[in-house]
């Protein structure tokens, strides 16, 4: 039977408590259902509830579901993680992930535990109420015996959207991570931006850098568009073509070897962005892609899911995609003047540092603003 406190239309639990001669605490277990009560006392009560017309109160019943799973979550319930095979280079983005998945689930009374899915009935046995799997970049194959779990638990994807099974998924918004990125270089003064990325690198986020690349040449007007650079294994030779015809004086990039390639060639360095920013990139600027929140925002859906009781693949799979940090290449920087870059994305007190510390509070607007025209953006 359905359970929570009593719509204003209906009878309150004192009114059934006193009615079957029972107290208040007893009437709440037996509208819960609760196997602590015998069943002929919870039928009994279930039946009368019904007759005097009560109708439990959704908001409050959502209420009391979250407070008794807070009390009790961190000795009962857990969240499964489950890695899914990543490209070489992953390991960084998953371990970001399982820490804020690891933070957050901490914060919502939740244990997490990395499951081996040779042995899922073993996993469903141990109090395991969800299941977020990571994945780091887009169209990797589930492991087997994954639909074990998404079929029969909560399920989520943390890191990249999922294309077979279409879970709802959290992760970094590459895209506008991009177009963000762009902005700033404009801001600086730079006007000949360039886009150095393999195709590998590219297919593994969807195609989303290279996306927001040309997204945000769209929006200012009175220069050079410059025709990105996509390579595949050791593009130095074609980077050199590629450089000399441009002359790009900004460059974005995932490949930090492109340093040692500009050196080589004897030319002035450009304005280099890191579109992955992490703290082995000494003298870089760039986007921290924010995964921590990525996997705090999986947390949070897949709770969300645990408690509406929302089980295999969604008729329509939701995201929640997290804006990136930008990190000044000055050492032991910490940006404290919020700006807000095309798509609204605004990075506020503390944004990060150069020591890798990250920001907890994002905002993000509402209203596009790469659509406008024009030679600069206000």
């Amino acid at each position: 039977m359905s359970t929570g406190a009593p719509s204003s239309a209906g009878p309150a639990m004192r009114d059934i408590a006193d009615r079957a001669g029972v107290g208040k605490a007893t009437v709440s277990l037996a509208l819960r259902d609760d196997p602590r009560l015998r069943v002929a006392t919870r039928r009994r009560i279930q039946r009368l509830a019904a007759k005097m017309g009560y109708r439990p109160n959704a908001t409050v019943a959502n209420l009391m579901a979250q407070l008794r799973a807070t009390r009790s979550a961190a000795r009962q319930a857990a969240i499964a993680l489950v890695e899914i095979p990543s490209p070489p280079g992953g390991s960084r983005a998953i371990d970001d992930l399982c820490h804020g998945c690891r933070e957050r689930a901490a914060q919502l009374g939740y244990s997490l535990e990395r499951i081996r899915l040779d042995a899922p009935q073993a996993s469903l046995a141990r109090q395991i109420r969800g299941a977020i799997f990571l994945a780091p970049a887009s169209h990797l194959r589930f492991p087997d015996g994954s639909d074990l779990l998404w079929r029969r638990l909560p399920s989520v994807v943390a890191g990249a959207r999922p294309a077979n099974p279409g879970l709802n998924f959290s992760a970094s918004d590459q895209f506008a991570i991009t177009i963000d990125a762009f902005q700033r270089l404009w801001d600086s003064g730079a006007r000949r931006i360039g886009l150095v990325i393999s195709r590998e690198a590219d297919s593994f986020a969807g195609r989303r850098y290279s996306a927001g690349f040309w997204s945000a040449q769209q929006a200012f007007d009175g220069w050079e568009r410059l025709t990105p650079f996509t390579f595949s294994g050791d593009g130095e030779d074609s980077f050199r073509a590629w450089h000399t015809h441009h002359r790009p004086d900004a460059i974005l990039t995932l490949h930090p070897e492109i340093k040692g390639w500009l050196e080589r060639m004897g030319v002035q360095i450009p304005a280099l962005t890191h579109l992955d920013w992490h703290d082995q990139l000494t003298g870089w600027s760039g986007m921290n892609q924010n995964r921590l929140l990525a996997g705090a925002a999986a947390v949070d859906m897949l709770v969300a899911q645990i408690y509406g009781n929302e089980i295999g693949v969604p008729i329509f799979q939701k995201a929640s995609l997290v804006p990136g940090l930008w990190i000044d290449a000055a050492p032991r920087r910490s940006p404290r003047k919020q700006t807000r870059g095309l798509y609204g994305v605004e990075s506020g007190a503390g944004s990060a540092a150069a020591d890798g510390s990250v920001v907890r509070s994002v905002s993000v607007g509402t209203e596009p603003s790469a659509s406008r025209g024009g030679s600069q953006p206000a």
